[in-house]
């Protein structure tokens, strides 16, 4: 009975659409989402707002920016519904910076402009974290943390440091 139930199962899961694999990545023109919140977020912080023109996400509907700062530091995030709060199911990607700081990993990766960054790669554990990088630049510990839409570790990879090379050589806002 078992190889059957399976069966219907798998047939039923490919007729209905379900899919286990993570949606195809599609580009979302970060700065363009956040202009608005860039604007307002550079007037309160003293640290250089940095934020991708583009960034792969694993999510293909309309997107929501949202941003904070303090003197010393700033919190811009992409989310797949308005007022999301930073909650894990809506949750895309962040954009921070902050005077001075510390890196919080050690996975090193090479980034624009000669800049040895840290990389986290996505870990799961009872949840999934999304993975992350991290580098110095003017002072201030930039992060960038994203559902990106790509399969593979290095594919992942690949993707943030594109993302963090976009923000390191773009004019801070």
């Amino acid at each position: 009975m078992r190889p059957v139930l399976l069966f219907v199962t798998v047939a039923a899961t490919a007729l209905l659409g379900v899919a286990a694999a993570p949606a195809a990545a599609e580009e979302h023109a970060a700065a363009a989402l956040l202009k608005d919140d860039v604007a307002r977020v550079a007037k309160k912080t003293d640290v250089p707002v940095r934020v991708p023109q583009a960034i792969d996400l694993d999510f293909d509907g309309q997107v929501f920016g949202s941003g904070t700062a303090t003197k010393r530091s700033y919190a811009l995030g992409l989310d797949a519904t308005e007022d999301c709060g930073g909650a894990n199911a809506c949750f895309l990607a962040s954009f921070t910076g902050e005077r001075g700081g510390s890196y919080a990993f050690t996975r090193k990766v090479t980034l624009a402009r000669g800049i040895t960054g840290r990389y986290k790669p996505l870990s799961c554990g009872a949840s999934c974290a999304p993975a992350m990088v991290e580098w110095k630049q003017g002072g201030a510990l930039y992060t960038i943390q994203a559902k990106v839409g790509v399969a593979g570790a290095a594919a992942q990879r690949a993707a943030l440091v594109r993302a963090a090379n976009s923000a390191i050589t773009a004019t801070p806002r």
